[in-house]
């Protein structure tokens, strides 16, 4: 027996973040090269999609300023945040044109995008495709290079505050 949808309004905008804000998130800092100066921006929507090809996905809200070079330069970087790296996600999250890089010790193999040292693990990717998907772009990546530097516990993040990992629960 099939099962019939009840007619409902939609969930308004507040009511859709409150109810996906529930689900805690790892944080992690995407990397991409405009030029030669490096950008960053702070993503929570962050997934493996495949282990056969190494795949992962992002979502960019189309507003984000990492759309137009991430696709432009066709490379870029996933930095998976460590539990003391609350400031750098605050830093790569601010809005503006400021230099987030400013002060923050990166480097790049060739052709890889920029990875910061704060990072425990870093994963370099290609672009395979990019789709539109409401106000965000969805962007699936080839994984290319993993540098994994530190056991530390993940950042979390959960409504709208970072939370620490007890993996002891």
């Amino acid at each position: 027996m099939a099962r019939q949808l009840i007619a409902a309004p939609p969930p308004t905008p507040t009511e859709w973040r409150a109810a996906m804000g529930y689900f805690p998130t790892g944080v992690t800092v995407v990397t991409c090269w405009q030029g030669r100066t490096p950008l960053g921006s702070t993503i929570n929507a962050f997934c493996s999609v495949s282990l056969e090809p190494p795949l992962l996905l992002i979502c960019l809200d189309r507003a984000n300023p990492l759309c137009g070079p991430l696709a432009e330069c066709g490379v870029f970087g996933v930095n998976i945040l460590a539990e003391d790296g609350r400031d750098l996600a605050r830093r790569f999250a601010v809005a503006g044109d400021i230099d987030r890089f400013e002060g923050q010790p990166f480097r790049a193999v060739d052709g890889g995008a920029p990875q910061l040292e704060a990072a425990p693990i870093f994963i370099d990717c290609v672009v395979e495709t990019t789709t539109r998907a409401g106000d965000h772009f969805v962007v699936i990546g080839r994984g290319t290079r993993i540098e994994h530097t530190s056991a530390a516990p993940p950042l979390l993040y959960q409504k709208g505050r970072f939370l620490r990992f007890d993996p002891d629960v």
